[in-house]
């Protein structure tokens, strides 16, 4: 399996976990009566289903999401965390116009508004 599916099935599995175990504190304390509303209503299993899915697809993506927006890019091989704003600061002080995203990094004038 390639390194990029086992890192995405991990981070995966590690959200779907977070947030069934958030899932299960919110119904173990009861915040705003959820556990009550859930399991008398006329379908507990069908409800529970849906918020453990609910669940399952936001903290899933957002450990997914995570686990991409980390990835080291470019040359650097080493820890990730995506670009280096330090990086860009001192080429600006450098007086560099480009960073490593090749997007232009010059400073634009806005004209104040005057009042009419």
């Amino acid at each position: 399996m390639p390194i990029l599916l086992k890192l995405l099935m991990r981070h995966l599995i590690m959200g779907v976990a977070a947030g069934w175990v958030t899932l299960g504190m919110l119904l173990f304390i009861n915040i705003g009566g959820l556990r009550t509303i859930l399991f008398t209503s006329s379908d507990p299993i069908l409800a529970l289903i849906l918020l453990a899915f609910g669940f399952t697809i936001t903290f899933g993506s957002l450990a997914m999401g995570a686990a991409i927006m980390t990835l080291p890019y470019g040359e650097d091989h080493g820890k990730g965390g995506g670009l280096k704003i330090d990086n860009i600061v001192a080429r600006l002080k450098q007086g560099l116009p480009k960073a490593d995203t090749g997007l232009d990094l010059v400073p634009v004038r806005i004209p104040a508004k005057h009042k009419s």
